[in-house]
């Protein structure tokens, strides 16, 4: 019960901030859509097989990591940035191509916390995630030694976010 509210909280605070507006009718709105949308999903979500999380991963063990998962996310930015930036200015050669990258057997969404934050460096875009093989494809600006962009994403998991999205 306290998860679905603090889902609608969420969920109601992101309509709120997308409005930029706290009138009472726009505040009931987000509650009545938030609501639903929790209900809506729970209902979908109860019909499949929820996999459990893996030992040791407590909710207050993936709350201390979640600083850990903001600033290397935002340090991977700024490496994308730069890596754009070298390319624009020519001081990097591109070879832009696909690149497959194993994900670990894990819970759904692990692979979309990954995806996103793979998408947010501007120098990696996500095609496709296929939970059935288990692969990531990502776009990427420097395709030319695949193993290294997979080991630097299996790196960036590993210590990002393995602790809040195992």
């Amino acid at each position: 019960m306290t998860a679905a509210l603090a889902r609608v909280g969420t969920l109601t605070a992101v309509y709120l901030l997308a409005l930029t507006s706290l009138k009472p009718g726009d505040v009931v709105i987000g509650v009545v859509l938030a609501s639903l949308i929790v209900g809506y999903g729970g209902a979908i979500g109860s019909q499949g097989a929820r996999t459990e999380r893996p030992p040791g991963t407590s909710a207050l063990r993936r709350l201390a990591g979640l600083p850990a998962l903001i600033f290397f996310t935002a340090v991977d930015m700024c490496r994308g940035t730069w890596h754009v930036a070298q390319y624009c200015l020519g001081l990097r050669p591109m070879s832009p191509g696909l690149v497959t990258v194993p994900i670990e057997p894990n819970i759904p969404s692990s692979a979309t916390a990954w995806a996103i934050r793979v998408g947010l460096a501007p120098d990696s875009v996500v095609v496709d995630v296929d939970d059935k093989t288990g692969e990531l494809l990502l776009h990427v600006l420097d395709a030319r030694d695949p193993d290294a962009v997979r080991r630097a994403q299996a790196a960036s998991y590993r210590r990002a976010q393995r602790s809040v999205f195992p």
